[in-house]
């Protein structure tokens, strides 16, 4: 584990690292991995206490203590100060440094599709859950619980798990119009804010390159937000290139 990226001038106050790097190998496997990372990343530039830390995670003051040790021991937490009471004091902890950089070479994975796979886990799983929740609480009748696939003249339009049945079944397209989107209950004024779909898009290298810049501004516009009221959503946004089988790899 390295120290600033550069010295500071003669006199300057020191001032912490942007860029944390991570090559002792014990120190890298908590940023790599997933499960290990969600104990540390509420510390990460914020003077935070055990218990505050435990009830945002849902698990206990043991649990968070005992990594908060172990991150201690490997010179990414530090104590900020001391908070004197009646019996133990109450003590705040921060990260070394605002970002970490861990090596390729410093990790355990076999691969960058293993490295990949490990450091996602845990936030693929937690949004799986939570959109097995949401789901759930929107299939008024299970009958109609399941996968609807559908497609036109031009090839595959929508593939999506659905609480309800669709207002036209695409069984019955050939009978009238065309059937609504799948998905637009979901954009009703009374219906929870829930968003999850996979589409193929054909798109210019332009084209693709501005969609990029969109979604980026977008999670940009609505993060950082704080008012009374808020519920916090997971978000995840993905794009890229849709690779043939034979070049995917394993």
């Amino acid at each position: 584990m390295t120290g600033p990226d550069s010295p500071s001038p003669a006199g300057a106050p020191t001032q912490p690292s942007l860029w944390q790097r991570l090559d002792d190998p014990a120190a890298a496997r908590v940023l790599a991995d997933a499960y290990t990372r969600q104990f540390f990343e509420p510390f990460i530039w914020r003077e935070r206490r055990v218990g505050d830390v435990a009830r945002e995670l849902g698990v206990s003051k043991t649990a968070v203590l005992y990594r908060v040790r172990q991150f201690l021991r490997l010179g990414l937490l530090e104590v900020t100060r001391t908070e004197p009471r009646a019996g133990r004091a109450i003590r705040y902890y921060r990260a070394t440094s605002r970002g970490y950089f861990v090596p390729f070479a410093a990790t355990s994975a076999e691969s960058i599709a293993a490295l990949y796979e490990a450091s996602l886990d845990n936030a693929r799983r937690s949004v799986l859950q939570a959109l097995t929740h949401a789901w759930s609480q929107l299939a008024e009748d299970p009958r109609w619980f399941g996968l609807y696939t559908y497609g036109d003249e031009t090839g595959l339009k929508s593939h999506a798990l659905l609480p309800y049945r669709p207002a036209e079944c695409p069984a019955e397209a050939h009978l009238g119009p065309a059937p609504q989107a799948f998905l637009d209950p979901l954009l009703a004024e009374g219906s929870p804010a829930i968003w999850d779909n996979t589409t193929t898009l054909k798109l210019s290298a332009a084209e693709a390159k501005a969609l990029q810049r969109e979604l980026h501004a977008l999670q940009r516009r609505y993060s950082g937000r704080k008012a009374p009221g808020q519920t916090p959503y997971l978000l995840r946004l993905t794009l890229t290139p849709n690779l043939p089988p034979e070049d995917a790899g394993p």
